[in-house]
């Protein structure tokens, strides 16, 4: 597979603004997507997937779109807890806990999905808390009417 987002390009996408409208929550809720245009442009779509029996298991995904194919790049996905241990291949490690996915550049290179590097953490421990976390991390903002202090 040919790398198609180097790190820079990684970097300068997850630090593009994004504004939520108005309605992202009910729309999350609703459809488990919203899409979003980036402050250059960019077409984004955060996507969340929740396990009604297992509530630990989940992701909130945060995918940019191709524009020349069309196809979701996943630019960080926030799991829960795993069923089984997430294995960096590359490091040789396993991750047993909550854990976010980052796209790389380097295993894209050796052929592997761009997010399958992932790291443990302790920032979250739900579906609620992982969203809040990437709002955090990917230069999202607020509604303006969210924005009272």
């Amino acid at each position: 597979m040919d790398v198609t987002y180097p790190d820079e390009q990684i970097t300068e996408l997850i630090n593009e603004r994004k504004v939520l409208p108005d309605n992202w929550r009910l729309q999350l809720e609703k459809d488990n997507s919203l899409p979003l245009i980036g402050e250059n442009g960019s077409r984004f779509r955060i996507i969340t997937r929740l396990n009604k029996k297992y509530m630990s298991d989940f992701s909130v995904i945060l995918g940019v779109i191709n524009p020349k194919t069309g196809v979701l790049f996943r630019l960080r996905r926030y799991n829960g807890m795993p069923k089984r241990p997430h294995k960096n291949k590359i490091e040789k490690e396993k991750i047993y806990g909550y854990h976010i996915h980052y796209a790389t550049e380097r295993y894209q290179k050796i052929g592997f999905d761009e997010d399958t590097f992932a790291e443990e953490t302790n920032r979250y421990s739900d579906l609620e808390g992982a969203i809040q976390c990437l709002i955090q991390d990917a230069s999202f903002e607020l509604p303006a009417q969210l924005n009272l202090f």
